[in-house]
């Protein structure tokens, strides 16, 4: 018996010692007919563009739209983001995503292939992307791991805001550049470039316009971006139908973001007291695009730190339909980029131009009646600004964009949760992803982070 069993120990151990080599190295291993090797550019820029949408109406979209009081977290963590109440994991993971899965790595192998094979107006849509994705981050968090992120180093240098924004600067010229060669290697590729099927005249409309929000950004700290931003928005995008957006569809995994949350999480998120408040004032039939009436019948929002998932929701028809999709950078954005800029150059006159200019095509776009959305006729001085502040923050509803130029001109101005002082409470940034601060010696402790980014001294 115990001689069977010896043998029933030994035997194994000797087939498999004798077959090991084979067994570890033969091509049925190596060769796993269920994973890709090698992937074709075009596949990998459809990891990009998903990536791309999926992130940017993710949670950076509702930690900011919360935060900026168009939407109000009304349950679990929402509510607690609605009292500031939140740690580094909030968008640990977008922070992570930034580089990873369609993000900056892959990002950066699409311009390379591209460039090898000599198809340049494919690789100046790839640095379009990067400027898009680096250029949120660096606004959200500041100072960022960019120089040294996709190369040998392996805790790559936190970069200053400032150099970041620079160099975003330069990879968008040469992402203009790129595009008005032509070259595209004997092919129209990308093909599956589902905003512009690779039309490289809206790519360099995005471009300048892009250009032009990473010089708003700064405008604060140094008033010759007006000037700057002013310039590439006058190259930029032309009207909506140049739009960057997200895309989407009523299949399974391609919906909205917003739809998809709502679906698992809807008593989470409302509409905010302030963006419905606003809204009814000014009798803006938007009101009605937007949002639906709450369980009593009216429209109203909840106020930060109210926890009231009766309020007004977003609309079934439009916000919480799965195919809807979100502008990402715009002409509504681009127009009032140049008013702002118009009215900080003393132009007061031609900022209210700009300002009816977009007010006449905002109509147009929703179908709303000629001069639904009024006249800046006559308006000067703090309160055209803070017209013009208002229509961006109601025009790129739901974009963190809305965040950045609060930040810039503290306008709307916003009463916190609790009250106090808004430009004091209500974060002025998002803290660094834990995962990167344990894996990286550059990345300070929460403790040690700032409360404001470089960009926004005050």
């Amino acid at each position: 018996m115990i001689k069977k069993q010896i043998i029933l120990i030994v035997l194994p151990m000797i087939l498999l010692v004798a077959c090991s080599k084979d067994f570890l190295e033969g091509p049925e291993v190596m060769n796993d007919p269920n994973r890709a090797t090698t992937v074709s550019a075009d596949q990998l820029f459809n990891a990009i563009q998903a990536k791309a949408f999926f992130m940017l109406e993710g949670n950076l979209s509702r930690v900011t739209n919360i935060w900026m009081q168009t939407l109000a977290g009304t349950d679990r963590q929402m509510g607690d983001l609605g009292e500031y109440n939140y740690t580094d994991n909030e968008t640990g993971d977008e922070m992570d995503d930034l580089f990873t899965d369609g993000g900056l790595i892959d990002i950066r192998e699409l311009q390379s292939m591209n460039e090898e094979a000599g198809n340049r107006v494919y690789t100046g849509i790839a640095k379009c992307y990067e400027a898009l994705l680096i250029g949120t981050a660096a606004s959200l968090y500041g100072d960022f791991p960019y120089s040294e992120a996709i190369s040998e180093v392996e805790q790559p240098r936190l970069d200053s805001q400032a150099s970041v924004y620079q160099a975003l600067q330069a990879l968008l010229d040469e992402a203009i550049a790129d595009l008005a060669s032509g070259e595209r290697a004997g092919s129209i590729s990308p093909q599956n470039d589902v905003n512009f099927g690779g039309d490289a005249d809206l790519w360099m409309a995005v471009c300048y316009t892009l250009k032009a929000r990473l010089y708003m950004h700064w405008a604060e700290v140094d008033a010759s971006n007006y000037g700057l931003a002013m310039a590439a928005a006058q190259q930029g995008i032309a009207d909506a139908s140049g739009n960057w957006r997200t895309i989407h569809t009523e299949e399974l995994n391609e919906e909205w973001g917003y739809f998809t949350f709502y679906n698992q999480r809807d008593s989470y998120i409302r509409g905010g007291a302030h963006l419905i408040d606003l809204l009814k004032e000014r009798e803006d039939p938007r009101l009605e695009i937007y949002f639906d009436p709450g369980v009593s019948g009216e429209y109203e929002g909840a106020e930060p730190g109210e926890r009231n998932p009766d309020v007004s929701n977003l609309s079934e028809a439009e916000f919480l339909n799965p195919a809807h999709s979100q502008d990402l950078v715009s002409w509504e954005e681009n127009q009032l980029i140049m008013a702002e800029c118009a009215y900080h150059a003393g132009d007061e006159a031609q900022a209210a131009d700009l300002l009816n200019a977009t007010r006449r095509g905002i109509e147009a776009r929703w179908g709303l009646d000629d001069m639904s959305l009024g006249d800046a006729a006559g308006l000067s001085g703090a309160e055209l600004l803070a017209k013009i502040i208002d229509e961006k923050y109601i025009a790129l509803f739901l974009n963190t964009e809305i965040y950045n130029d609060w930040k810039r001109t503290n306008l709307p101005v916003l009463v916190p949760f609790n009250g106090g002082d808004p430009l004091i409470k209500i974060p002025r940034r998002l803290y660094y992803s834990p995962d990167e601060r344990n894996a990286n010696d550059n990345i300070p402790s929460t403790s040690a982070q700032p409360i404001r980014n470089a960009n926004d001294p005050s």
